[in-house]
């Protein structure tokens, strides 16, 4: 499957009435192209990446409250110049 833009980190949120049937949802978000790295049953939380074109997507499967896109940070190594 080519990708559809570049992969982004996310976090999902699944709503309260999709607790029961989390991995459901993983499967569910795997099928619609998210590469899950792990369920966390006990919190309501799934995360991964997906291409960013599919994000879309995602957002309106049944049993997700929520996905957010993780924030990263880089910063230059201690002996690089600094601007």
């Amino acid at each position: 499957m080519a990708s559809a833009g570049p992969d982004v980190r996310v976090t999902v949120t699944v709503a309260d009435s999709a607790l029961a049937e989390i991995e459901q949802l993983a499967g569910r978000l795997r099928r619609a192209g998210m590469a899950v790295d792990a369920v966390l049953g006990a919190i309501g939380i799934i995360t991964g990446s997906v291409a960013s074109a599919r994000l879309a997507s995602i957002r309106t499967l049944p049993g997700v409250a929520a996905v957010e896109e993780q924030t990263t940070f880089q910063i230059a190594p201690p002996d690089a110049d600094v601007q």
